[in-house]
């Protein structure tokens, strides 16, 4: 929710309007990078379950380096669904990183309670 307040805060300075960036293009054209990825990962999470909206969001996107990033981040927030994620990487570099996330099943699981002593 802070998070969300932050974005409509920067995005409402940065276009010169209150509405919060509707699209991951508009996203992107956000001043701040860090502004811009957190809300690109924000609008794109919910899009992870439903492939042809998340592939629509993508286009939006100005370069394969753009798309690739919030894939790799999309595959980290969600690494159940990090194998259809990585499937739509572009670059070998992100490939790579997304082999890395898939290699790493334990990171959709659910932490064990702690063993008492």
């Amino acid at each position: 929710m802070v998070r969300a307040a932050a974005l409509l805060a920067l995005s409402a300075g940065a276009a010169g309007c209150g509405a919060p960036p509707a699209t991951l293009g508009e996203c992107a054209a956000l001043a701040d990078p860090a502004a811009a990825d957190a809300c690109a990962l924000d609008l794109a999470l919910p899009l992870v379950d439903d492939p042809p909206a998340l592939a629509a969001a993508l286009a939006t996107l100005p370069s394969a380096a753009a798309r690739d990033l919030l894939l790799l981040r999309l595959a980290v927030h969600r690494p159940t669904r990090a194998g259809p994620i990585c499937a739509l990487v572009e670059t070998p570099g992100a490939r790579e990183k997304c082999q890395q996330v898939l290699g790493r099943p334990h990171l959709g699981s659910t932490p064990r309670p702690p063993v008492p002593e």
